[in-house]
């Protein structure tokens, strides 16, 4: 439900005590309470609301009076849409077989008709489809990076903002703006992949602090670079946006699919290391010391940007993991989830009422 308040729709969330935040509704009765009690409770309580989605307890029998009694509230609550919201359903479950015995089994052996039906997979829909021969649709279950890699507020916002999430992969480019870190090597490395319809996102966490005069130059050659090939949205200097901490820093890493250390004079390359460590590949000129550290997917020194983003390219659609997880996050995000399917269901007119 976070999703929906993010994007300005009022939600409260109907609960038993002990469930729910503070603006939810906190239904006070039982489990075992009756259907008269639930109908009277509800009516009043889900009044005033557009659209009452209905999480499973339309199809799996925890609380057959509670289910008995939203069967009924669509005609005291004409003006709201009723949608019956299916992660599990009973009927095709061999534990619930008991189902088909009792009386109250007639609620979950059949569809009704006040209701619309959303699923949360194509199997659970084709089943609702077929065993209770109405229309269902697709809504699948996300994921929020931001949650679930802890990041902070700040660097999901960044990386929600500048369509990180879709891209076809984030680099980390972990070093110093100083000229033997090759830092321009990133640009002409984003820049190549774009050429060849490939959405690379490159992060330059180096601080830009300013030590010398000649420092001073190079950030500015490397921003003018960038602004020449029309990368503002695709090479990102960290450091003149934020401060780059140990909190900033692990969030960046996190969000990144690999590493790239385009230096070719290093004392030893720990940054290798640390990535090996976490299972995430890194990319780096084939020269000593970092050629010898294990995990490091290794380049010619003298080779073209173009040849770069090849390799490259091919490495990371040839990985698994990082190809799932771009899809996980470009198809199963919550806000592309709110935007393909949230909004298409919450915008148009209920279906047709299956009888």
């Amino acid at each position: 439900m976070r999703i929906l308040r993010k994007n300005g729709h009022t939600v409260s969330i109907a609960c038993f005590e002990g469930g729910g935040a503070g603006e939810d509704v906190h239904i006070p009765l039982s489990r075992k309470s009756s259907c008269s009690d639930f109908l009277a409770y509800l009516s009043s309580a889900l009044s005033g609301n557009d659209v009452i989605f209905m999480h499973n307890v339309g199809s799996m029998p925890e609380v057959p009076a509670l289910t008995e009694a939203l069967w009924l509230l669509p005609d005291k609550l004409p003006s709201a849409r009723w949608i019956c919201w299916v992660h599990d359903l009973a009927l095709t479950d061999p534990e619930h077989a008991w189902i088909h015995a009792k009386p109250e089994g007639r609620l979950f052996t059949k569809s009704c008709g006040a209701w619309e039906y959303v699923a949360v997979s194509e199997l659970k829909a084709g089943e609702v489809e077929e065993h209770l021969g109405v229309a269902c649709e697709v809504v699948p279950n996300g994921v929020d990076p931001e949650s679930t890699l802890q990041l902070s507020a700040r660097t999901a916002r960044l990386a929600e903002a500048e369509g990180w999430w879709e891209a076809d992969a984030v680099l980390l480019q972990p070093s110093r703006l100083l000229p033997r870190k090759n830092v321009e090597a990133g640009i002409h490395l984003a820049c190549a992949a774009r050429e060849q319809g490939f959405d690379l996102k490159i992060l330059l966490t180096g601080s830009e602090d300013l030590e010398t005069v000649a420092h001073a130059a190079y950030i500015k050659y490397l921003k003018t670079l960038a602004a020449s090939l029309s990368l503002q949205d695709a090479v990102y200097f960290l450091g003149g946006m934020m401060p780059v901490g140990t909190k900033e820093f692990s969030d960046f890493n996190l969000i990144a699919d690999a590493l790239f250390f385009p230096a070719q004079r290093e004392g030893f390359g720990l940054q290798i290391l640390e990535a090996g460590v976490q299972g995430r590949p890194i990319f780096c000129p084939n020269c000593e010391p970092l050629s010898q550290l294990p995990g490091a997917i290794t380049y010619p020194v003298e080779i073209s940007a173009e040849e770069l983003a090849t390799l490259l390219i091919g490495e990371i659609r040839g990985h698994k993991t990082i190809m799932a997880r771009r899809q996980i996050l470009r198809d199963y995000r919550w806000p592309h989830i709110y935007l393909t399917h949230l909004v298409p269901l919450l915008q148009r007119s209920p279906l047709p009422y299956h009888s």
